[in-house]
């Protein structure tokens, strides 16, 4: 095979690579539904329904920057302030649907 061949392959593989990365979702439709759902019975008290509060002692979560989902866990893992640790409570599965709630602002970013 040519070097220009090779090159363009290479690059087609790549455009296709960042053209799926761009049009897969992060969180499934379900995901987010079953976070809100937790969230809901779990986060909501403090943190609001569908994440709505004044933002001034309680964290607004419809803020929180998507590339920290470390941040997130362990704040839930762990507790962070006021927060208490949720790691006896919830499941890494219930967890990572929290994720997949607030992580999509509530599902407005699919």
């Amino acid at each position: 095979m040519t070097k220009k061949l090779q090159f363009a392959l290479v690059c087609v593989a790549a455009l296709n690579g960042a053209a799926h990365a761009q049009t897969s979702p992060r969180f499934t439709t379900a995901a987010v539904d079953q976070g809100r759902e937790q969230f809901h019975r779990t986060c909501s008290q403090c943190h609001g329904r569908n994440m709505v509060n004044a933002g001034t002692t309680i964290y607004d979560l419809r803020k929180f920057p998507v590339e920290q989902q470390d941040r997130f866990l362990n704040s839930i893992v762990n507790g962070k302030g006021n927060m208490p640790s949720f790691k006896d409570a919830l499941s890494p599965e219930q967890i990572n649907l929290l994720w997949a709630y607030v992580g999509s602002r509530g599902g407005k970013e699919l």
